[in-house]
Formats: C-alpha cells, sequence, structure tokens
C-alpha cells in the first residue's frame, strides 16, 4: 500500500513539476517574446506612420521645386520691395507720378524721422504722411495702386476720407515705407 501511495505521490509531483515547469516557461521565456513581438508591432506600425508622413512631405517639396522658379521670381519682388538706399524723394514724386497719371492730385506729404521695425530686426521703418485729392473712384484705383502695384513695400495705417460739394474728395493717409537695413541672407531649418 505504500508503494501505491509512493507512485501517487510521485505522480502528483511529477504533474505539479511540470505545471510549474510550463507555467515558468510561459513567464520566463515566452511572454517576454510575445511583449518584444508585440513592442516590434508598435514600432512597425510607428515606422510606417513616420514613412507616409516622410512621403507626403516629399511630394509636397516635389511639388514645390516644380515651382522653384515662380519662387525665386517672388524672392527678387519682395527683396526689391525693400530697397537698401533711402530713396524717400524718389518714391514721393513716383507716388505724384501715380496720382497724375489717374488724375489725382497728390500733395502735402511729409515724412518723418525713420525708426527700426519691431517686428523685423533689420528693416526700417519711415512714416509717410500724404494728401491725394480727385473723384472717389480714382482716389480708389490710387490706393490699390499704391498697395498692390508700385514695386515699393508700403504699409496703409490710417485713410481718412473727406467729400467735397463739387464731387470730390480729399484723401488723408498715413502710411509706413520700409527699408532693408542690411543685407541678409534667409536659412530655412526644419526639424522633426
Amino acid at each position: 500500500m505504500s508503494g501505491l501511495r509512493s507512485d501517487r505521490i510521485w505522480l502528483f509531483g511529477g504533474l505539479a513539476l511540470i505545471v510549474v515547469l510550463i507555467v515558468a516557461g510561459w513567464f520566463l521565456m515566452i511572454k517576454p517574446k510575445y511583449a518584444e513581438a508585440s513592442d516590434m508591432r508598435g514600432q512597425v506600425e510607428d515606422t510606417t506612420a513616420q514613412l507616409a508622413q516622410l512621403r507626403k512631405r516629399l511630394a509636397d517639396l516635389k511639388v514645390d521645386n516644380e515651382n522653384l522658379a515662380e519662387y525665386q521670381a517672388d524672392k527678387a519682388r519682395f527683396e526689391a520691395a525693400l530697397p537698401t538706399e533711402d530713396g524717400i524723394p524718389a518714391f514721393l514724386r513716383q507716388l505724384q507720378s501715380l496720382g497724375s497719371n489717374l488724375e489725382v492730385d497728390v500733395s502735402a506729404y511729409t515724412a518723418s524721422g525713420r525708426s527700426k521695425s519691431d517686428t523685423v530686426g533689420t528693416v526700417e521703418e519711415l512714416p509717410i504722411t500724404l494728401s491725394a485729392t480727385g473723384k472717389v473712384e480714382r482716389i480708389s484705383t490710387f490706393v490699390q495702386q499704391l498697395q498692390n502695384t508700385q514695386p515699393r513695400a508700403v504699409l496703409i495705417q490710417s485713410a481718412g476720407l473727406n467729400y467735397a460739394d463739387d464731387g470730390t474728395a480729399e484723401l488723408s493717409l498715413t502710411l509706413v515705407a520700409f527699408r532693408k537695413t542690411t543685407t541678409t541672407s534667409t536659412v530655412v531649418t526644419t526639424t522633426q
């Protein structure tokens, strides 16, 4: 009887040892591999998403590269809008000529002292006040050309329009003309 009991003890002990070995094998060898595989799948998904973003960025850059000549022309136009020399007398004559072409009398202009721009350190601002008299349609065209057509960078800060009895109007403009103080180069850096 004791032999039968000892066989059962060995049987249950062996089964318990097998269960312990299986559980230990699971926690020590198999589960870490599953965790490692799961981490790898996560890394693959992250890399795939990053690759998709980079491919889109590359496609955007290729489109931008096709428009490079247009961008360079825009850059040259913008650089011309910020001259390095003062040229204010010539600019004021240009405004007077622009007004004459549109049958608008541009007069009573004053330019006060230059100041360094708070926004762009390499640019100086020159406040200019001028008066333009003429028909409202012509004055409107003058303002549009002042903002969009003439090559010098200007910003209209305030405008006041007074109507006269003879169908004309007088526009008082306060604007800022800009000029570049130094030659600079622009470097574009992107970080991910």
